[in-house]
C-alpha cells in the first residue's frame, strides 16, 4: 500500500492517499512516517482517501493496537473515505476502537469525499 501524506498548514489539514493492499506492516509504517515528519502537526484534522484502496488484510488486533496509540490531539478530527464494503467495514471498527481508548480525536468514517470534507469544515 503506498502511502503518502500532504500536510496543508494553511488549512490545518494532513491529506493521506492510501493505494493498493492494506497489510498490518503498512498501516504502522504510514503512521510511523506521519508522525516522523517535522511538518507533522498533531493539532491539525486528517482527511484519510482509502479510495485507491483495493482490499484489506489488516487484521483487527492490529487496528486495535493502532486506534490505542495517540497519533493526533484530541481536538483533531479524523475523516475517513472507504467506499469500498469490506475496507469500509474495517476502518468503522477503527473508528469504534478508537472511540473506546480514550487517547484522541473524533474519527468518522464515509463512503463519500463530499460527506467527509462537510464534516471535516464544520468546526
Amino acid at each position: 500500500m503506498p502511502c503518502d501524506s500532504v500536510i496543508d498548514a494553511k488549512r490545518h489539514l494532513v491529506v493521506t492517499t492510501a493505494t493498493g493492499d492494506l497489510t498490518d506492516d503498512e498501516v504502522s509504517a504510514c503512521c510511523s512516517h506521519l508522525k516522523g515528519r517535522a511538518d507533522f502537526n498533531p493539532s491539525f484534522n486528517q482527511l484519510l482517501d482509502l479510495t485507491g484502496a483495493n482490499r484489506c488484510e489488516a487484521s483487527t488486533g492490529h487496528l486495535q493496537r493502532v486506534a490505542a496509540q495517540p497519533l493526533f490531539s484530541s481536538a483533531s478530527r479524523r475523516a475517513i473515505v472507504a467506499p469500498n464494503p469490506a475496507i469500509f467495514g474495517l476502518a468503522r471498527m477503527f473508528e469504534a476502537y478508537r472511540s473506546i481508548s480514550d487517547v484522541g480525536e473524533h474519527v468518522m468514517v464515509f463512503r463519500e469525499m463530499r460527506e467527509a470534507l462537510a464534516w471535516l469544515n464544520e468546526q
